[in-house]
């Protein structure tokens, strides 16, 4: 994303053309989709506004969502027998977001997604995609490069722990998530790293050094 302030204007700007919604941007860096087709999809999402720390997805949630992110940030969380809570990962403006396994599964959702901060969604009931997933071939590559996609993410991740220090992986994360990692709560960044929070601030300190 460019970061430089827009060209003043002295008048009112058009309206932006269903091609360049961000929807149908990030949908067509996957498939040549039919114009007609993004419209429609895009047209059918309904908008939703969360609240910082508000939920998308439950844990335990039957009806299954997909939201596409227009602006801010989710997190992907697990209660955990103990009591405590894990961090499992996070999605940012620009991409979907999903209980992605449980939703494929069809099985009641296994992992909550909450706004980190004010966060923007476009939302479409989960059997909308699984509709289109049977319409047509463009529409399976999109599903099928998704999927390929999570699953890359899920295996680097893993590899992390097994290969990386927490330093390392404290600087991959500094990588990925760049300036929008300030906005993100220091316990939620330690549980994501698989550290505790007074080990993070010993790791900055460290860093900083």
């Amino acid at each position: 994303m460019n970061d430089a302030a827009p060209a003043a204007s002295t008048g009112a700007q058009p309206a932006a053309q269903p091609a360049a919604h961000p929807v149908a941007q990030f949908l067509r860096r996957l498939a040549p989709l039919p114009q007609d087709e993004l419209d429609r999809f895009i047209t059918a999402g309904r908008a939703r506004c969360l609240r910082a720390g508000e939920p998308f997805c439950t844990q335990g949630q039957q009806q299954h969502e997909i939201a596409f992110i227009l602006r801010g940030i989710v997190r992907y969380h697990v209660a955990l027998p103990s009591g405590d809570e894990a961090t499992k990962d996070f999605s940012f403006a620009g991409g979907f977001t999903v209980s992605f396994g449980s939703a494929t599964r069809g099985v009641p959702a296994q992992v909550a997604i909450s706004a980190v901060v004010a966060t923007d969604l476009l939302v479409w009931p989960w059997s909308t995609m699984t509709t289109l997933y049977e319409s047509s071939a463009l529409w399976q590559r999109v599903g099928r490069l998704a999927a390929e996609a999570l699953y890359v993410r899920k295996e680097q991740r893993e590899l992390s722990f097994l290969l990386q220090s927490a330093s390392e992986r404290y600087q991959a994360m500094h990588q990925r998530f760049g300036t929008q990692i300030d906005q993100i709560a220091q316990h939620h960044l330690a549980s994501y790293l698989g550290i505790r929070p007074p080990s993070l601030s010993r790791l900055k300190r460290a860093l900083r050094a």
